[in-house]
């Protein structure tokens, strides 16, 4: 972008800093571009703080070094003209993609919610204590039938095929999808003998892992199902939150189902651990341990997004991040919808679609046994149904006006949050929990995933610290970074891209 030295530039208002001793994270928190510099850049930036002129600062003899500098500060709207309005700015931006919505052609995923039945009652189940808010827990078809599965895999079939693609992803999920085995079964044998020639099928499944046998193991490793699952840490500590309808552990049903897909050769390469205030003090690095001797990589770590731990968000915060950097140093990864909004800076708002996740950035659709379709399975929001799925996505439709209303700078409740377009609302479950029973708990998460994303940002300082030491040595030197003329040039330098 080329400078005006005469122009009267401002900090951008939306401009976002965490920082320690040495170096700092910015970032817009509309548009994303984050970027880590040094102390002295974040200095020469704060020049700014009142409106002022590149010339009145620098003069207009610029190295080739500072220019770029420069340059870089403007194009990622750090420094903006004094008339510039980020939002307005981003509200055209998002204006210009409601085609994509309308037409259909954001639609990669889907998903056949195969049972809205479990055999197990977890305590935080995100399925049931969202869904019995609303009368979706009281459809009458609990189970998919295989000729619904048949008739709503063609559909979205030819929604891709309108499009150009030719990748179909397809997620068996619940309540417990196996409850319906058998169909899940017709419906993988189904689509390899009919469409394998046209599309490449990636399938997956959300299961418990308790109704896993050796047949079954079989059959998903034959299909290359990836899998998901859940343990909630030791035996004592899962028991205390998944719970079979009868109020007894889970534990070893779920350990029978590991086993199953290990002697099959099909083992788990990670899990997903809900954490609820009667299991949050149990929870420690042995699960880090438990896991890696089972050669897993990724374990998953959530807050009960329903009904939010009452502990204070400090505490939380200091256990997640102590068993974060615990495995990392393990060599195994520990994400969670607390780390999406870190994660998704590094994507930029004004050049892709930055959402929390796939449903409310209009990526997905899941179809229940009755034929209604919602972005997400655990959602009580009907975006349509199968009669109409070719055209669910019309104008002014359901489908439309959800995606629409999760835009980026859309929803009034983000607006002036650190990490806006980023974590753009959270996850829309917690949303539509907290409307429906009426708490406040929607402010605590959201204070939540502030927190976290500010300490990995904190946690990633220090390791470029450690990782690019020559860097913040040159940063704090004048040295290649810089200019090695007057000190307020200096302040302009070192800008390199963040990696989350």
């Amino acid at each position: 972008m080329e400078i005006n030295f005469n122009a009267v530039y401002v900090k951008s208002p939306f401009l976002q800093v965490v920082r320690n001793s040495d170096c700092a994270v910015i970032w817009h928190s509309l548009f994303g571009y984050p970027k880590i510099i040094p102390a002295e850049t974040l200095e020469f930036i704060e020049l700014f703080s009142k409106p002022t002129t590149i010339c009145l600062q620098l003069g207009n003899e610029l190295t080739e070094e500072d220019r770029e500098a420069i340059e870089e500060l403007l194009r990622c709207y750090f420094l903006v003209t004094e008339d510039f309005d980020d939002r307005a700015f981003l509200e055209e931006k998002m204006k210009g993609r409601e085609a994509e919505i309308i037409s259909g052609s954001l639609i990669d995923y889907f998903e056949l919610i195969m049972s809205e039945a479990c055999n197990f009652r977890c305590t935080y189940c995100i399925h049931f204590n969202n869904l019995e808010t609303s009368d979706r827990i009281n459809n009458p078809k609990k189970f998919m039938r295989f000729e619904t599965a048949k008739e709503t895999v063609g559909r979205y079939l030819e929604i891709l095929r309108g499009h150009g693609k030719s990748t179909a992803e397809i997620n068996f999920g619940g309540g417990e999808p196996l409850l319906v085995w058998s169909v899940i079964k017709q419906v993988l044998e189904y689509c390899h003998a009919t469409y394998s020639s046209e599309f490449e099928f990636r399938f997956s499944i959300n299961t418990n892992a308790s109704l896993i046998m050796p047949e079954i193991a079989a059959t998903l490793k034959e299909y290359g199902v990836e899998i998901a699952s859940s343990l909630d840490g030791s035996r004592e500590e899962n028991d205390r939150v998944r719970l079979t309808k009868s109020g007894d552990g889970t534990f070893l049903q779920i350990m029978r189902g590991f086993d199953a897909l290990a002697q099959a050769r099909y083992p788990l390469d990670g899990i997903a651990v809900t954490v609820t205030e009667n299991n949050f003090h149990q929870l420690d690095e042995s699960i880090i341990d438990w896991a890696i001797a089972r050669g897993m990589k990724n374990i998953r770590i959530d807050i009960d997004v329903v009904n939010m731990v009452e502990i204070p968000v400090e505490g939380v915060v200091t256990k997640l991040m102590s068993i974060r950097r615990y495995a990392a140093a393990k060599g195994v990864d520990v994400p969670g919808f607390w780390s999406r909004p870190a994660e998704n800076l590094n994507e930029f708002t004004l050049e892709s679609r930055v959402a929390f996740c796939g449903a409310v950035r209009g990526n997905s659709m899941c179809v229940g046994p009755s034929g209604n379709i919602y972005g997400c399975s655990y959602s009580t929001t009907q975006l349509g149904n199968l009669s109409e799925i070719q055209s669910f996505h019309a104008p002014g439709a359901a489908y439309h006006c959800f995606v629409r209303d999760h835009l980026t700078g859309v929803m009034e409740m983000c607006k002036g949050c650190m990490i806006e377009g980023q974590c753009a609302g959270g996850c829309n479950i917690t949303q539509e929990f907290a409307r429906a029973t009426k708490t406040a708990k929607i402010e605590r998460m959201c204070d939540f995933y502030r927190r976290m994303t500010q300490e990995i940002l904190r946690e990633q300082l220090r390791e470029a610290m450690v990782l690019e030491p020559e860097f913040l040595q040159t940063a704090k030197e004048g040295g290649e970074y810089y200019a090695e003329n007057d000190t307020q040039t200096k302040k302009t330098r070192a800008t390199v891209d963040y990696q989350g």
